[in-house]
């Protein structure tokens, strides 16, 4: 058997034994909770290791897709801004290739609205003037000149004369540049191009505004068309004709307002001279009547005689009582107009007027076309006055026309 002091000591021993065992366990207990908070800490902070990476690589992947965004985009708009570029380098160079002289007319009109308005503004500081005032008295006098020209052009495309606006017009560029000659009479050249310079902007524009709605203003029939030309050879060679033709076209070639005009004027004209042709025609054929007329008178006359010397004095009488007076005879002595005749034994006979209408009918019967008064004049052997009388007679009907007795005279 063991002692109490053996028992006791023992116990102790068991007891220190479990003691340090209660500490080892405690201690390895706390070394393996360290050890896994370590261990924990470790696995975290790979963890935030690797989140920083996988930031930092997101951000990068982000910051070079931005990037790419962003230089894609900048090629993009310099793809843009280069074909935007190009288009406009595009049309501008097809509008002065296909405007040419509207481009070159538009430079030299800006080129001589400076130099007019440099002079106006050089003669207002000569006169210790300032420079608005010169602006200011440039802009009026140039821009009053303008400002008529396209008031008068728009008044124009509408069908209208406009010429209060193109009378303003030219003053206005005449006042201009009378200032500028007239402030540098000392310098005559500067006086000059100062000058013209005031009237050659205006100029330029009038003629270049003029050409580009030449085609409107003559839809208008405000102007004509253009002018035949016939050449330099045509005009050498044949003068007479081409400048009968050239004639002609100027007569014709007249907007479509003033043709109309110009026809009622010769229409007008037409109808006077017709008038005038018919009276004249009336006039002759009166005088031709009145001279018939006296012709027959005097062949009565000679025809009593002849019959009388050939009755007793009985029948004589009694006839002469009984027979018409004859038609008075004009004291003066009426211009021969020629008659037609013809012979027969020996004798001159005067056609009657019916035989020489029969001819003249059968005459437009055949040529189916109206006798002339030359023909009948050469043909018929009449003059003048009896020639309009017979086609008087011949136009009209058949029925109508007085047959006149054949008369026989010495």
């Amino acid at each position: 058997m063991t002692s109490y002091v053996e028992a006791e000591a023992e116990a102790k021993a068991r007891t220190l034994a479990a003691t340090a065992d209660a500490k080892i366990a405690v201690r390895d207990a706390e070394t393996d909770r360290k050890i896994r908070a370590a261990a924990a800490e470790a696995d975290l902070e790979s963890r935030r290791i690797a989140n920083r990476a996988a930031e930092r690589e997101a951000k990068s992947t982000a910051k070079t897709a931005e990037a790419a965004r962003k230089s894609e985009s900048r090629r993009t708009r310099r793809a843009a801004r280069a074909e935007r570029r190009t288009a406009a380098v595009t049309r501008v160079t097809g509008y002065v290739a296909g405007n040419m002289p509207g481009v070159y007319s538009a430079g030299i009109y800006a080129m001589a609205l400076y130099v007019a308005v440099s002079g106006q503004i050089g003669v207002a500081t000569d006169r210790g003037w300032p420079v608005a005032i010169g602006i200011g008295m440039a802009a009026f006098l140039e821009g009053t000149a303008l400002a008529m020209a396209l008031t008068a052009h728009q008044q124009r495309l509408k069908g209208e004369r406009a010429l209060t606006p193109r009378v303003m017009t030219w003053v206005a560029a005449g006042f201009a540049a009378a200032i500028n000659f007239g402030a540098h009479t000392d310098d005559l050249v500067m006086a000059a191009v100062l000058g013209a310079s005031s009237l050659a902007a205006i100029i330029v524009w009038e003629v270049r505004s003029g050409a580009k709605h030449r085609d409107a203003l003559r839809r208008l029939g405000l102007i004509p068309e253009p002018g035949v030309r016939f050449g330099v050879r045509r005009w050498l060679r044949y003068f007479p004709s081409t400048f009968a033709a050239w004639s002609l076209d100027v007569k014709s070639r007249v907007g479509a307002d003033a043709a109309a005009l110009l026809a009622t004027v010769e229409a007008d004209q037409a109808a006077a001279k017709a008038r005038t042709e018919a009276a004249k025609t009336a006039a002759a054929a009166e005088k031709a009547a009145s001279r018939d007329a006296a012709k027959l008178a005097k062949s009565q006359a000679k025809a009593v005689k002849r019959s009388a010397k050939d009755e007793t004095p009985a029948d004589t009488a009694e006839e002469a009582d009984q027979a018409p007076a004859p038609a008075p005879v004009k004291a003066r002595r009426a211009r021969r107009s020629g008659p037609a005749k013809g012979k027969r034994s020996g004798r001159t006979v005067e056609v009657a007027d019916a035989v020489l209408v029969d001819r003249i009918r059968a005459r437009q019967n055949e040529t189916g076309e109206a006798a002339s008064l030359t023909w009948v004049r050469r043909e018929l052997h009449v003059g003048t006055g009896r020639g309009n009388r017979l086609l008087d007679l011949a136009a009209k009907p058949a029925d109508t026309t007085e047959a006149a007795p054949a008369v026989a005279i010495d």
